[in-house]
């Protein structure tokens, strides 16, 4: 009722700010990178070595990526510290290039030990970032807002950026990365990482 119909409006309103506006439109390219992470790493973890993969047998494949969310409970443990002491720009950028640590890892030391130790990353992308994002929220945005505000970062983290991963991935993967029955997993983790360098550097330079 009242003002509050329109909060929603106002967590609008406030993308005029440029260093929100580039907060928004880079967790969007974040979100892409990270459902990226989930949509190839099963296959790229049970793909044969001979075609570029890491020859994880199936029934080890979800206890290894299981690793990268119990980095991610661990890593919550200290993001309230790290926030204090690093501040929100360059926290949020160490999450982004955890992302880009990761698909390096992938696409160029594709096997077994560098893999698994790489997922305990995961902590630091989801926490550093998408956490601190939604804190950041919290902590900026007028309280009447808030909830609208968070809304908005959850439109590209859990709405658009899932969406056009989930829709892109799978063709880059099947379409333009795959040949004579082939998975040429190098250039395809190197468009994550990629997005995850110009997303940090985006950041770093405009928020």
């Amino acid at each position: 009722q009242g003002a509050d119909r329109f909060a929603w409006l106002e967590a609008v309103k406030l993308l005029k700010q440029p260093f929100v506006l580039v907060l928004w439109l880079v967790t969007f390219v974040d979100a892409f990178v990270l459902y990226s992470y989930f949509n190839w790493t099963g296959t790229f973890l049970g793909a044969a070595p001979a075609t570029g993969g890491v020859g994880i047998k199936g029934n080890w494949i979800m206890p290894e990526m299981s690793l990268g969310q119990i980095a991610e409970m661990l890593t919550m443990i200290i993001l309230g510290a790290t926030l204090k002491r690093l501040g929100w720009r360059l926290t949020m950028v160490i999450g982004i290039l955890g992302h880009a640590a990761r698909f390096g890892v992938y696409a160029f030391f594709p096997t077994v030990v560098p893999v698994v130790i790489v997922q305990l990353l995961h902590g630091i992308c989801y926490a550093f970032f998408f956490a601190t994002v939604y804190i950041f929220a919290d902590e900026y945005f007028p309280k009447d807002v808030r909830a609208s505000a968070q809304g908005l970062f959850n439109v590209m983290i859990l709405g658009i950026g899932s969406l056009v991963a989930n829709s892109v991935c799978p063709y880059l993967l099947q379409e333009v990365f795959t040949h004579n029955g082939a998975v040429d997993f190098r250039d395809l983790f190197l468009v994550p990482l990629a997005a995850a360098l110009v997303a940090a550097i985006s950041l770093a330079l405009f928020f």
